[in-house]
């Protein structure tokens, strides 16, 4: 994608492309941007135009299915496509990934361990004991 194809608008992260065989202007919120990475308050404050710009660059597969969301969702027709925030209630990412690594690893430790019996080897041809 030519750098040119991303550009910044104000809260919006805009770029052109092919949704559903028409060339269509996505707009990207901040806010989604935020919401998606899921940012504490401060990480939010420091994110830079730039910032926002390389996430749209390399997040164009999950953008482009959002703009088909929206598109199915209101007016398939419309040239203009805008993805608002996203939805509230999810805990900041780096809170999330700070709490999957406080339980037990179960690499480290415990194995799971099931009731089934272990497999045998069977020998083929038949048994080759000698009676």
């Amino acid at each position: 994608m030519e750098s040119d194809s991303v550009r910044s608008s104000g809260e919006f992260t805009v770029v052109d492309m092919w949704v559903e065989g028409k060339l269509r202007c996505v707009s990207v919120s901040r806010d989604a941007i935020e919401g998606f990475l899921r940012l504490t308050p401060d990480h939010a404050a420091a994110l830079t135009d730039d910032d926002r710009r390389e996430f749209v660059r390399t997040h164009l597969g999950q953008i482009v299915a959002a703009a088909k969301a929206v598109l199915q969702s209101t007016n398939p027709a419309s040239d203009n496509i805008i993805i608002g925030s996203a939805p509230a209630g999810a805990p900041p990412r780096e809170e999330a990934a700070g709490d999957r690594r406080r339980g037990s690893d179960r690499r480290k430790g415990d194995r799971r361990k099931t009731n089934r019996p272990v497999a045998r080897e069977r020998r083929s041809g038949g048994d080759r004991r000698k009676t």
